[in-house]
């Protein structure tokens, strides 16, 4: 099931849920596009598509994030949710 599709390029946020380190059941990353968030169990970039680093020592949440630049689409696959950037 498709959980959200853009087929333009966007810039596509992504870093690792600590979270994940406290309770296993929550997905490991964060993906954050179009003002919303997505929580993913697995993320595939196809060949092709760049990322670069952010850096952000200041923020108690996240010290730091990539940046990717593509399509995205985001679906459940046999109960987990799953992320391909393209």
């Amino acid at each position: 099931m498709i959980i959200y599709l853009n087929e333009t390029r966007i810039p596509i946020v992504f870093h690792y849920n600590k979270k994940h380190n406290e309770d296993v059941n929550i997905p490991p990353w964060v993906i954050k596009c179009k003002g919303n968030t997505y929580y993913i169990n697995h993320m595939d970039i196809l060949p092709g598509v760049g990322f670069s680093t952010n850096e952000n020592p200041d923020n108690e949440h996240t010290k730091g994030t990539l940046k990717i630049k593509g399509s995205i689409k985001i679906e459940e696959i046999d109960g987990k949710t799953t992320a391909t950037i393209f």
